[in-house]
């Protein structure tokens, strides 16, 4: 459950693009403000609804960040999250996050800082988005996909390590459309603008590991 849940966080799943890396880039766009995609995903036969939105942004130190909010919703209250981290406008910068709360079903939202945000940034170097995505994979071919959203034209990535299919669209916010895999299956259920953070409570500061209690 911890791995999916690392996947989810850091770019909907193991596998994407492409063909040359240049290729991979233009179709995976960082969404403008307001943007969301909804999907509808199953790991290990466990449903789930995934929604990814941006819901503001940021300048500091004269560089502009976002902030993305991953909501994980299961069948069991006790798996719920909400995800949300201020990161560059650049899914190639990833361990730049400079903030991030989480809140764990009905727990208070919390946010982490110190040593903790240290080794998610250690993390998110060697696990970002492009090289979930990007790396490792080969092209299938242009493709017309449907799924609860709609039907689109995609581009179809394999990726052989990893047992695992994808179909990618630019057009769509967070540009995947459909995933599966040996153990997940996610699909686009719906996109639009407007988002918004989900958390609306003062989330407290995590306690241990350099973090201390608000």
């Amino acid at each position: 459950m911890r791995s999916f849940l690392v996947s989810v966080v850091l770019g909907l799943g193991a596998a994407g693009p492409v063909m040359p890396q240049a290729n991979c880039l233009e179709q995976v766009k960082f969404p403008e403000v307001g943007r969301w995609a909804e999907y509808k995903a199953k790991y290990q036969n466990d449903p789930y609804t995934i929604r990814y939105s941006v819901i503001g942004s940021e300048a500091r130190q004269g560089k502009d960040f976002r902030w993305v909010e991953m909501q994980m919703t299961g069948s069991q209250k006790d798996r719920n999250l909400v995800y949300q981290m201020l990161v560059p406008g650049s899914f190639s910068e990833m361990d730049q996050v400079q903030e991030v709360i989480f809140k764990p079903g009905d727990q208070p939202a919390m946010k982490m800082s110190g040593q903790m945000l240290s080794m998610l940034r250690g993390q998110l170097d060697k696990q970002s988005f492009l090289n979930q995505i990007c790396t490792g994979v080969s092209l299938v071919g242009k493709e017309s996909v449907s799924v609860p959203a709609g039907k689109f034209e995609t581009l179809h990535f394999r990726s052989a390590e990893h047992e695992a299919d994808s179909w990618v669209s630019p057009e769509v916010p967070f540009s995947m459309v459909k995933s599966t895999g040996k153990q997940h299956q996610i699909e686009l259920a719906a996109h639009g603008q407007g988002a918004k953070s989900s958390i609306t409570e003062k989330p407290q500061e995590m306690g241990g590991m350099g973090g201390r209690p608000n």
